[in-house]
């Protein structure tokens, strides 16, 4: 047999213990500790077999997700209205992580940096400092769309 049934054994049984404590009232979790512990699981696969590299990105995700709404169950979850870029943020996260365990899968790479920079984006706009940073995107649009129809027309004869 292979050693991840021992884990998976391993993960069933501390998860009953957890259920039932919380069934005969002995120990209560919150749920969102739930969420984080599922992400810790996806993590401890991915450390036991380097090669299931796959589990980083859920490992991620869980574990940021959880975090978020601990604390939104906690502080209230009007800060949700607020926190949301963080949907994004985490998935984004998590194919950073993959890509910096693989460097050579750009793959990993454009996925996470675009899912990042739009959750850090959201995050900016609540910043009444830098009130005008749009137009930075829409200078940035406006170069990348004039690059494309310039290296269109060099590639026409």
């Amino acid at each position: 047999m292979r050693s991840w049934t021992k884990w998976l054994g391993v993960t069933f049984v501390v998860l009953g213990i957890v259920f039932l404590l919380e069934d005969l009232n002995i120990v209560l979790f919150n749920w969102s500790l739930y969420v984080i512990l599922t992400g810790i699981a996806f993590l401890l696969a991915f450390w036991l077999n380097k090669e299931n590299l796959l589990f980083i990105l859920p490992a991620t995700v869980l574990i940021v997700y959880g975090l978020l709404f601990f604390y939104c169950q906690i502080s209230g979850w009007q800060h949700i209205a607020l926190l949301w870029p963080v949907l994004l943020v985490a998935p984004g996260l998590g194919f950073l992580l993959m890509y910096v365990r693989q460097t050579n899968r750009q793959l990993y790479l454009y996925p996470g940096a675009i899912l990042s920079a739009f959750g850090l984006l959201f995050f900016l706009r609540k910043i009444n400092y830098i009130k005008y940073w749009p137009v930075l995107l829409i200078i940035i649009g406006l170069v990348l769309i004039v690059r494309f129809y310039l290296q269109r027309d060099k590639e026409t004869p």
